[in-house]
Order: C-alpha cells, then sequence, then structure tokens
C-alpha cells in the first residue's frame, strides 16, 4: 500500500448495474457503519458470484464485512455504534 490516497471515480446505479449483468455478479448485501452521533461514515454494497456455494458467499461476506469493519475503524479512528445491514427491514 502506498500513503498516497488512490482517485476513486464515482458509478451512477445505472452503470453499476450494467457492471454487476456485464461479469455475472449478483447484489449481495449493503453494510452502513453509523457513529455515536447518528451520522453515517460510510456504506458498501457487495456484489458476489452466484457460482459460489451459499456458503461460500456468506463467508465471504462476512469476511469482507469484518475487514471493512477494522479499516473504518482505523481510518476513522471511531468505532460504529452500529454495523446494520441496510434494507434488510424491508
Amino acid at each position: 500500500m502506498t500513503d498516497q490516497p488512490t482517485r476513486l471515480r464515482s458509478t451512477t446505479v445505472q452503470e453499476w448495474g450494467y457492471q454487476l449483468e456485464r461479469s455475472g455478479l449478483q447484489p449481495g448485501p449493503t453494510f452502513g457503519y453509523q457513529m455515536t452521533d447518528g451520522t453515517w461514515n460510510c456504506a458498501l454494497h457487495l456484489a458476489i458470484s452466484g457460482d459460489l456455494t451459499s456458503d461460500a458467499q456468506r463467508l465471504l461476506a462476512a469476511e469482507l464485512q469484518q475487514a471493512i469493519s477494522d479499516t473504518v475503524n482505523r481510518v476513522l479512528y471511531l468505532t460504529p455504534v452500529s454495523v446494520r445491514v441496510l434494507g434488510a427491514d424491508r
């Protein structure tokens, strides 16, 4: 890793959907990181291969969620008050 931040290009929902279709990935869970003051610092929507077994999909999502949580804690020097799977209450 370098100390230089990566320049990221935002994508629209339509672009993201197109890339999912093109790559064969399936939308997965969205993890949101909420702080004690109620603000949201980040959210990440996963896309996972449908070719993986359901056990592998669950394990991959869990491992990615843990890695992302660790990164949020390290970069922001804060521990989120909640990590929520957004949209799960619909």
